[in-house]
């Protein structure tokens, strides 16, 4: 399967812009991936549109078409009228692509009078109860998959692009046929089987814009032709203004995919009949197309340009064509898993939605409401953690948490220097329990002038110590200067009871060394007199002893 819009998962950043925009929620984030239900986009470009990121890609068939101009293939464009927006003056278009080997430029809006004939054709016939247009794809992607019961009210003819590819390849058999398309869709429908390669290829107008490498255009207006008034097409309610007034059926113009829906949802429960509906799912119709978003365009000036080049006066009558502009469209209904309201509910519960009061249905999760959300994660289409209330919930929770039971004081200061919070801890430790000390000046409970002065030049995290008498106690300040607004937040760590324990170990310390002395000294002492009383005992043994053998030598 073709894939008409690419991922570049590398570049999302989570914004989850895609997922709030898209019509059919065929654009899902699902474990922090986006993930793109092909057989539910419409391909209505709007996810294309938004990203700020560059995280989507659509294919393109340029690297094709240049190949058919190097080989000299007979190539010819059709140039879809919203051109405009990007080159006023299409005779210098023409000249630059007829440079680079196309066959010939022709523009759509000769497929549109083609359509324009069929469409008064059907408006004279009344044979339809109402009468929708099909020259969008994306509306027609939007009746075949999601109101399938009203295909039988979408007009059975086809767009302009194929009435023009099927004009050509009957005027030019051999050649090949190029689109340049303001639409994401017109790829698809090109690649449809039910209309026999009348298109072979389609690129973009930014496609166009590098590989001709033009800023500016200056040249003659575009020639006039027969039913020249279909150049309206890509303006708002422009397909009405081509066709006669006549009485059979009211006409409405209709432009984007939730407005279309609430059209299709009254067609479907029978409350308008007689109506020819012209619808584009995009706002400001072809000229708003996804393509054109991404390269410099002006869509007013496209359609003054336009205006003054069509005289709207000259409507366009009903006629047969030799060329086959008839289609069948298919009711593709995409069959849905159904939930039982007991279902619904238990996935409501745990996504936190725990009673009515906590179904904010804020959209920030690309669902309009928490129920659909809720449907969405049953289908396995959502992620149930993403939900920006609850996320703020916790978040605040934990902060709350944290600082409402931190052993350390918190102060925060306003720009001012005066306090504009302060948490229990800080209360506590500076015995304000019982005090209202909001509003008033740091120095009124913290009178400290180098702490004064160091918050009032603070760039980075500082610490500061300082001991007051009037708490009898000791704080370590970490200093910290918020990069947002000029807060400053004042963290308060106790050491009063480091301080005392240090000073009680210091006193056992010195008592300590004190004792150990002493006990030296008497050792000394001890040792001393035992030396002494040693010698003196020696003295008196070694005089006896004498004695004692000069008594016996004088015996002998």
């Amino acid at each position: 399967m073709t894939q008409y819009i690419r991922l570049q998962e590398a570049n999302c950043r989570n914004c989850l812009r895609c997922v709030r925009v898209c019509p059919t929620k065929a654009m899902t984030y699902i474990d922090h991936q986006p993930i793109i239900i092909e057989n539910e986009c419409i391909l209505c470009g709007k996810c294309y549109a938004i990203c700020p990121h560059s995280a989507k890609k659509v294919n393109s068939d340029l690297l094709k078409v240049k190949k058919w101009l190097e080989q000299k293939e007979k190539v010819i464009l059709s140039v879809a009228p919203s051109f405009v927006a990007i080159w006023p003056k299409f005779k210098q278009l023409e000249k630059a692509l007829l440079e680079k080997g196309f066959f010939a430029i022709e523009e759509t809006a000769i497929g549109a009078k083609l359509v324009s004939e069929s469409y008064s054709l059907l408006l004279e016939e009344k044979k339809m109860k109402n009468i929708i247009s099909t020259c969008c794809p994306a509306v027609v992607s939007l009746v075949e998959k999601e109101y399938g019961d009203l295909v039988d009210q979408l007009a059975p003819i086809v767009s302009p692009m194929i009435a023009h590819g099927k004009d050509i390849k009957n005027r030019y058999p051999d050649a090949k046929v190029v689109f340049l398309s303001p639409c994401i869709a017109k790829q698809k429908e090109k690649d449809d089987i039910r209309f026999d390669q009348a298109i072979d290829a389609t690129i973009s107008m930014a496609d166009c814009f590098d590989f001709i490498g033009l800023t500016s255009l200056d040249g003659e207006e575009w020639d006039d032709f027969e039913g020249s008034i279909a150049r309206l097409y890509p303006t708002p309610g422009g397909i009405l203004k081509t066709l006669p007034r006549e009485k059979n059926y009211k006409k409405v113009n209709v432009e984007g995919v939730d407005r279309i829906k609430h059209v299709l949802d009254s067609i479907r429960n029978d409350m308008l009949e007689g109506y020819f509906f012209e619808m584009s799912a995009c706002h400001e119709s072809c000229m708003g197309g996804p393509l054109l978003t991404h390269c410099e365009h002006n869509e007013w000036l496209g359609q003054s340009v336009i205006r003054n080049s069509v005289d709207e006066n000259k409507k366009i009558m009903a006629n047969k064509h030799e060329i086959p502009l008839n289609v069948k469209w298919e009711n593709e209904d995409i069959q849905r898993p159904h939930h039982t309201e007991e279902e619904i509910q238990d996935m409501l519960y745990m996504m936190g939605k725990t009673n009515v009061d906590k179904e904010l249905n804020c959209g920030a999760c690309g669902y309009e409401t928490c129920r659909d959300k809720a449907i969405a994660v049953l289908d396995g289409k959502a992620d149930p953690k993403i939900c920006l209330p609850n996320a703020l919930e916790h978040a605040e929770s934990i902060s709350s948490l944290i600082i409402e039971n931190t052993p350390n004081g918190i102060i925060v200061l306003d720009e001012y220097r005066n306090i504009l919070e302060i948490n229990p801890s800080a209360k506590l430790m500076l015995d304000l329990e019982n005090v209202n000390v909001i509003g008033l000046p740091l120095g009124s409970i913290l009178p400290d002038n180098e702490l004064i002065e160091l918050i009032n030049t603070v760039r980075r995290v500082q610490y500061h110590r300082a001991h007051y008498a009037q708490y009898n106690r000791t704080f370590d300040h970490a200093i910290m200067k918020l990069d947002e607004g000029d807060y400053v937040v004042l963290i308060l760590m106790d050491l009063t009871v480091e301080e005392t324990k240090e000073r009680v170990m210091k006193q056992i310390r010195q008592q300590t060394v004190e004792i150990t002395q002493q006990v030296i000294d008497d050792q000394m002492r001890t040792v001393q007199e035992i030396a002494s009383l040693l010698g003196e005992t020696t003295a008196k043994s070694k005089v006896a002893l004498t004695r004692l053998k000069k008594a016996m030598e004088e015996d002998d």
